[in-house]
């Protein structure tokens, strides 16, 4: 068989920490236990939604985050950031 093809998206999924400020982020995975996906949930995120990453705190502070599909806007500490797998090269229509 031949190779894949070439028009697929190049993508990348790191953690929230690692990723660019002010790119669309998607939200694949949350690598923590059932209290940090329930947080995550009562804030208005979840697997699957769009973010774009706001802001990083001075010195190690908290991320700055909004979901694209609701306009929520939370700063989520960097300990719960690191937990969240994104996948970077989302494209927006």
């Amino acid at each position: 068989m031949g190779p894949e093809p070439a028009a697929e998206r190049q993508t990348m999924t790191t953690n929230l920490v690692q990723s660019p400020k002010g790119a669309t982020l998607r939200i694949m995975d949350i690598a923590g236990g059932e209290g940090i996906r329930r947080r995550l949930f009562t804030l208005g995120f979840n697997v699957g939604d769009e973010i774009e990453l706001q802001a990083r705190g001075i010195l190690r502070g908290p991320i700055l985050v909004r979901n694209v599909r609701t306009g929520v806007t939370a700063a989520i500490g960097r300990g719960i950031a690191q937990k969240i797998v994104v996948e970077a090269g989302v494209e927006r229509p």
